[in-house]
């Protein structure tokens, strides 16, 4: 089993994988239905990468829940991160850089 994981040391804040993601959904470029927000940390310098996936009705007004990109052979932000900040990782892989994300269990780092 695999999972995606994000280093958010590379992340540079492009937002590609926003747009690759809302592609995925609806074919259209629109950050703002994509399963997942670049979001610059306040306090500290840097960026911090949250997926969306478990989703009441409610909450998916606009956004729609991760798929994993399901019916692609690789998850489209991490295909098209310029920068490999997000990264398929099998299951037991410990590098205390990567945030585990998805809702799948623990952080491991």
């Amino acid at each position: 089993m695999s999972y995606l994981w994000v280093d958010n040391e590379k992340c540079v804040g492009c937002k590609t994988c926003e747009v690759a993601c809302s592609y995925h959904h609806e074919k259209i470029f629109s950050p703002r239905i994509a399963s997942l927000e670049i979001r610059r940390e306040v306090n500290e310098v840097g960026v911090s990468i949250l997926f969306f996936e478990h989703m009441t009705t409610e909450e998916r007004v606009e956004r729609f829940p991760c798929d994993h990109c399901e019916g692609e052979a690789l998850p489209l932000c991490v295909k098209y991160c310029p920068v490999q900040a997000i990264t398929v990782q099998e299951a037991g892989c410990a590098d205390e850089r990567k945030t585990f994300l998805l809702g799948r269990g623990n952080p491991a780092g």
